[in-house]
């Protein structure tokens, strides 16, 4: 067994798979209150207001250059605008109606705390790796109940650099104070995750949770799993 294992969150752990449900409950709460909205019409500009603004503020969220919550108040601000709505009142309701029906759709994978508590009885330490807004993953992890449970945990934001950067694993390394050799990464997505973990010297745990084959030009993890209950033997 590895001393340190290190994991990505989004689709590793956590189960975004809620979130569009959210979304669209989100908006049907505003819209009741809106007169002349529609929820359709609002999650719609919401979308558009994500893939206009993206790309200006993709750096800003991954990188630390703004808080999380001011790049989400943004997109819905411009979504509302987009409504014919927008005043503050109605911007500080769509935010807390998000982060609730967001909190509110978080799941964990049923494997991710069997296969938690059977590392660490293996005395293994448990680390995270994660792209995101700091404010935004730490929020995810208390949602699951998962808070306080990984150390170190990295995120892209505070770090001021992002996966498949290796110098990300490295302040990992660093912070825990582990070996690259006795050291595992797990996450699902293969370009993302496992380039900069190979290159500093850990061992990569591809989690294909939907059976897919590694491409043949891609990375080369050294384990490809389809379940957080196959990982005791990823290092066979």
């Amino acid at each position: 067994m590895p001393r340190l294992v290190l994991f990505d969150l989004d689709g590793t752990l956590v189960d975004g798979g809620g979130l569009p449900g959210a979304m669209r409950a989100t908006c049907t709460a505003l819209a009741a209150d809106l007169p002349g909205v529609r929820a359709d019409d609002l999650a719609a500009a919401n979308t558009a207001a994500w893939q206009r603004l993206w790309p200006e503020l993709e750096a800003d969220y991954m990188l630390g250059g703004r808080r999380g919550d001011d790049i989400g108040r943004e997109v819905w601000r411009a979504a509302l605008e987009a409504c014919g709505v927008g005043d503050d009142s109605d911007l500080e309701r769509v935010e807390q109606e998000w982060a609730r029906q967001e909190r509110a759709s978080l799941r964990l994978y049923p494997d991710v705390l069997p296969a938690l508590d059977a590392l660490e009885r293996e005395g293994a330490r448990l680390g995270m790796v994660t792209n995101g807004a700091g404010v935004v993953q730490r929020r995810k992890l208390e949602a699951v109940g998962l808070a306080g449970r990984f150390d170190p945990l990295v995120v892209s934001s505070d770090a001021g650099v992002m996966k498949p950067d290796p110098a990300i694993f490295g302040i990992a390394l660093a912070a825990a104070g582990v070996p690259a050799a006795d050291t595992w990464f797990v996450g699902d997505n293969l370009w993302h995750d496992m380039p900069g973990a190979l290159e500093v010297g850990i061992r990569g745990v591809w989690l294909s949770r939907d059976g897919r084959a590694l491409p043949e030009d891609g990375p080369r993890p050294d384990a490809v799993l389809a379940s957080l209950a196959a990982l005791g033997g990823a290092g066979a």
